[in-house]
């Protein structure tokens, strides 16, 4: 199938591009047989350049040996080397060689080739000049064959991977479109059930408000337009988080024990939408929020080019959440593909807290 897409592209029929690629491929070709000869013509004989000699050895068999190097680039290479039908590559090679052998015989006959002349002071028939002049072209054949197969795979090798890279980024989008997807449900089904809970004992002023919250983190999740690095205004990513803390507050009566503290300027930095989010939910979610004594303590500090975020939640040990949660892995994955190489997550768990810090460039 690869070989056949191949071979259609450079078919016959070619386009006004193509013939520019033909052209222009011809054109190098012969500057570099002309950089072949270049020490016979310039050094040992200058005046070889006005021989009809010259015509024939450059102009007539160059491009006779770019045909060779043509056919062999744009159609043995694709048809026969690329999908490994190495027999009949071998084979296609030896009739190419052959018929182009002899055919470089009638035309030096015709024009009078220089190599044709030396054999025929050295043979007596004309059959011995034929094959000796047929041994002759075997070589530069062979090599007008060679790099026509070197330059078809060199530029298959560049195509290869540049498709290689194209599905690379392809997969890219589509895992951090998923990872994003997946913290999307994950918040509105706890939103909700709080949303929920607040109906049903009759809370109405408090459901409006957190209904309201709600569609405004909604729209932010859906409409916040990303840029071409798949990041978002770290301010709105900011604002975002306030709300959802103020979502959260709504449950409780008596107020909730989060800090929020930022250091450094916000206002022009931009992140994956969303990164920072599973962090604080996977705090209120399993931390303790109604304890003055045991806060939820969010730390975000700007420092040059580095973005620090830190997470500290005292755990609380009645709740167990059996489902278990995806929040922390969603995020190392999201960092891994985003920075690779560049970030930094440390988890710990002790002495009945849970710390979350990660660092990344920005």
């Amino acid at each position: 199938m690869q070989a056949q897409t191949i071979t259609n592209y450079y078919s016959h029929i070619m386009g006004k591009k193509e013939v520019r690629g033909f052209l222009w491929l011809l054109t190098g070709w012969m500057l570099f047989i002309f950089f072949l000869m270049t020490p016979e013509v310039f050094f040992v004989n200058p005046g070889y350049l006005a021989t009809k000699t010259f015509a024939v050895q450059y102009g007539v068999f160059g491009l006779i040996n770019f045909v060779m190097f043509y056919i062999a680039s744009f159609f043995i290479t694709p048809r026969y080397f690329r999908p490994k039908k190495y027999l009949r590559f071998v084979w296609a090679c030896i009739g190419m060689i052959f018929f182009f052998g002899v055919f470089k015989y009638f035309v030096g006959y015709l024009f009078g080739d220089i190599v044709l002349k030396q054999f025929r002071m050295l043979e007596k028939n004309e059959f011995s000049v034929a094959v000796h002049f047929f041994i002759v072209t075997i070589r530069n054949s062979g090599l007008c064959l060679l790099m026509g197969v070197a330059h078809r795979s060199f530029f298959d090798w560049i195509a290869s991977e540049k498709k290689k890279r194209e599905l690379e980024t392809q997969k890219h989008a589509a895992e951090m479109a998923f990872l994003k997807m997946q913290v999307n449900p994950h918040f509105l089904f706890n939103a909700l059930n709080n949303l929920f809970s607040l109906a049903t004992i009759e809370r109405s002023s408090k459901t409006a408000d957190g209904i309201m919250k709600l569609s405004h983190m909604i729209r932010y999740m859906l409409y916040e337009k990303e840029d071409s690095n798949n990041r978002v205004s770290l301010q709105k990513e900011v604002d975002f988080l306030n709300s959802f803390i103020d979502l959260v507050k709504l449950r409780y009566d008596g107020g909730i024990n989060i800090n929020f503290s930022i250091e450094g300027n916000i206002t022009h930095q931009r992140i994956p939408a969303l990164l920072l989010f599973p962090l604080l939910e996977n705090a209120c979610k399993h931390g303790i929020l109604d304890d003055p004594l045991k806060p939820v303590n969010i730390e975000l500090a700007i420092t040059g080019t580095q973005l620090k975020f830190t997470v500290n939640n005292y755990i609380n040990s009645y709740l167990k959440d059996k489902t278990g949660g995806i929040g922390l892995e969603n995020v190392k994955k999201r960092l891994e593909l985003m920075y690779p190489g560049k970030h930094s997550i440390d988890i710990e768990n002790s002495g009945g807290q849970f710390f979350v810090t990660i660092k990344l460039p920005l």
